[in-house]
């Protein structure tokens, strides 16, 4: 595995992306999927570097850079959100953010929450993509403790029984300790409200999982659908539109199985093209359509 970025990297590379060009800004509209309420919570921006993905320390990604106006060096600033998503009086949360796991210019879901009206105390239950840290950190406070004190963790059995498991710690490289700590904290403050799942369980009506595995074990987005009105929220099939759209064979430095995770990512392309997908992402600044392009794919907005 490549190496993993240390903390002092990334606050290094958060500062630097004052001096890149600004991205462009997202949309931060509620969106309606029949009687759901969908809103975007913005935790910070990540500084990816081509490094993280290696098929972009390449020629043809330095010129997708460049084209979108970003040094062909990177690093260019990727969203981290999660998703608030609300039926009538009920209140969801779909990731939490990096909390304080990464430092400065993170952990702005629950002011983002405080903005929407919503007590971390109304939040029924935490649907978890997967449990890494710039996902999960920020179901903890800073003192460590559970930030949402009545909801449900709800998360792919494959996904708790990796992060929780010794020898996946043992195996794993010495830079992913970091990972291992915040996921095995989440486990430990949410252990009496833990929902363990397998496959595409539902979490309420006309809301279900979706298994996206590759990334980590467990990956999985969250469908919602009501009448005719259909929205997928893929969690980490993208890392970077600029590069990843165009190249899905691209992988991220944090893929657990490379392979896996380039299968789920050309498949659920093909699906969301061909059934005209309404698609939303943790590091995707707006919501948009996949569409096939030449050799690759492309997102609209």
């Amino acid at each position: 595995m490549s190496p993993m970025p240390s903390r002092r990297a990334l606050l290094a590379g958060t500062a630097a992306l004052a001096l890149a060009p600004r991205a462009r800004a997202g949309d931060d509209a509620p969106l309606r999927i029949g009687s759901f309420t969908v809103k975007r919570l913005q935790d910070g921006l990540f500084p990816l570097e081509p490094r993280m993905i290696p098929g972009a320390e390449s020629e043809e990604g330095r010129v997708l850079l460049a084209r979108a106006g970003l040094p062909p060096a990177g690093p260019s600033a990727e969203p981290v959100n999660a998703f608030l998503v609300r039926q009538q009086d009920r209140a969801w949360l779909l990731d939490a953010g990096c909390g304080t796991v990464f430092g400065p210019g993170f952990d702005r879901v629950a002011g983002a929450l405080a903005t929407e009206g919503i007590d971390p105390a109304r939040i029924e239950a935490v649907w978890l993509t997967h449990l890494h840290a710039d996902h999960a950190g920020g179901l903890l406070t800073p003192e460590g403790r559970a930030r949402f004190p009545a909801a449900e963790l709800v998360l792919q059995e494959a996904e708790a029984a990796y992060w929780g498991d010794p020898a996946s710690r043992a195996r794993a490289p010495a830079e992913m300790a970091l990972f291992f700590d915040t996921a095995q904290a989440v486990l430990a403050a949410y252990a009496d409200r833990l929902r363990r799942v397998r496959g595409e369980a539902v979490l309420a009506p006309g809301a279900a999982f979706l298994p996206l595995p590759g990334h980590t074990p467990g990956h999985a987005g969250v469908t919602l659908e009501d009448g005719t009105d259909r929205l997928l929220i893929w969690g980490d099939v993208v890392h970077s539109r600029i590069l990843q759209f165009p190249h899905p064979d691209w992988t991220v430095i944090w893929d657990a199985d490379k392979a896996q995770a380039e299968a789920t990512r050309r498949g659920i392309f093909d699906r969301a093209a061909a059934e005209g997908l309404t698609v939303a992402g943790m590091h995707l600044a707006a919501r948009g359509r996949v569409e096939r392009r030449g050799g690759g794919y492309a997102f609209t907005v």
